[in-house]
């Protein structure tokens, strides 16, 4: 090997090495555009793009297509971050089919589609994972009329499956054009979630693991409306104590886990005297800083068990809401009461976890709870047969509704992702591979 090369060998790999250490930077939510959503009723098939021209004189005005409205926020150009929604087109199934899958690609094409007019192939660039306030695409596709189908509004994607879809995962993420989700027919405005309960692309290209369904515990939920407080536990003692303190019982939530598994996270849990309000969060950070806003830890842990991060394992969203008037945070699995509860506005979504019923809605019989997955390859989701025990977790050691333990918390490093849809992502490259590829070049070049 030639010495005076070494310094440059160093550097190259020092570089590399900086590289792939740095946070991700997020894309510039000043560069997003709209991607329009047509959709043609005679040939059955559904047409995005980011192009006024193209959907305006050439899906609407020859092809038949009706505009339904904006769909999501994408980028035209590719920005840190974000990768290729590559668009392909079946002419004799009149079916544009969009994937961030590079191998998902030559598939699809050995299958009849092929590539259409769309620059560089893409209809627009996204996200592979949840970061940056970025939220899911949801991709259906129904075999009858051979549809593929993208939306960012969980309610029309179950909507769907009801009438003929199929779930095949997410297709990639995006910034939501309206709270839900819901398409706008003009002048949507881009909708970021909270970033605090985004995961790091690093964090969810590595492996992960499920945790086991057969320990999912209910997450019990209270109300006391003379509080304005919705309190959340799964010891069925501290929730017994909590019933006659003014509390009503509303039924099991979600489904958590008392222990850390697989790819799970804690969801810590606070309590402000002051503002008499219960607060949970899958963010150390986030849960640090709101005590300098009177919120204290008020169980032993500070733990109210563990969720996952990302939409992984069949796990359904956990919407996070907060009432300024009452100076409550209400958590709830169902879309539904999210948006019809008046005097709250949506957060985001607090974490990842099981469904204790269909619709997400609080199930009050626990004798039989069962945990409900989102299908992960198939549309029809499965459940398994649980009996609700008393929790293991001990009750908060303070009187209910005070808090006094205070520990300072910090991010746990272990956690990642798996991605579980058709629409597989393309797994960046590890430190290694890329060194071994650097050196080897460089080594080519003596």
């Amino acid at each position: 090997m030639n010495a005076a090369l070494f310094p440059t060998l160093v550097f190259i790999i020092s570089r590399l090495a900086t590289g792939l250490a740095a946070s991700p930077t997020c894309a510039d939510p000043s560069a997003l555009v709209p991607l329009l959503r047509s959709f043609n009723s005679a040939t059955v098939d559904h047409f995005y793009t980011t192009n006024l021209t193209e959907n305006s004189v050439v899906a609407i005005a020859e092809d038949g297509y009706s505009f339904e409205g904006e769909a999501a926020f994408v980028w035209t150009t590719q920005q840190p971050g974000t990768i290729p929604l590559f668009r392909l087109e079946n002419p004799q199934e009149h079916d544009h089919f969009y994937t961030i899958s590079s191998d998902e690609v030559p598939l699809m094409i050995s299958l009849g589609w092929g590539y259409d007019t769309a620059p560089n192939h893409t209809a627009g660039y996204v996200y592979p994972y949840s970061i940056c306030g970025a939220s899911p695409i949801y991709r259906l596709f129904n075999p009858t009329s051979v549809d593929h189908f993208y939306t960012m509004d969980i309610a029309e994607s179950t909507a769907a499956l009801r009438s003929g879809y199929q779930d095949q995962g997410i297709a990639g993420y995006a910034v939501l054009p309206s709270v839900n989700g819901t398409f706008v027919p003009g002048s949507a405005t881009p909708f970021l979630l909270p970033t605090s309960v985004s995961a790091s692309a690093a964090a969810q290209a590595s492996s992960s693991t499920c945790a086991s369904p057969d320990n999912a515990t209910p997450l019990l939920r209270a109300y006391s409306g003379s509080a304005s407080d919705h309190f959340y536990t799964t010891n069925s003692t501290e929730m017994n104590n909590a019933l006659t303190a003014s509390y009503t019982f509303e039924g099991d939530a979600a489904f958590v886990w008392t222990s850390q598994e697989g790819s799970t996270v804690p969801l810590y849990r606070l309590f402000s005297q002051s503002l008499n309000d219960h607060f949970y969060t899958v963010d150390p950070t986030e849960a640090n800083n709101s005590q300098s806003l009177g919120y204290t830890y008020d169980t032993p842990t500070g733990i109210a068990g563990y969720v996952y991060p990302y939409s992984v394992c069949g796990a359904s969203p956990i919407y996070r809401m907060y009432s300024d008037a009452g100076k409550d945070h209400f958590y709830t699995m169902s879309i539904s009461e999210s948006e019809n509860a008046a005097g709250w506005v949506i957060e985001g979504i607090a974490g990842y976890a099981l469904l204790s019923s269909p619709d997400g809605s609080a199930q009050t019989v626990t004798a039989s709870a069962s945990p409900l997955f989102l299908p992960v390859e198939t549309a029809s989701a499965t459940s398994v047969q649980l009996t609700l025990v008393p929790s293991e977790i001990p009750a908060a050691t303070t009187s209910f509704g005070t808090g006094e333990f205070s520990p300072t918390i910090t991010s746990n490093s272990s956690s990642s992702s798996h991605t579980s849809s058709k629409a597989a992502v393309q797994k960046p490259m590890s430190f290694f591979g890329a060194l071994s590829i650097t050196i080897f070049a460089v080594w080519a070049l003596l």
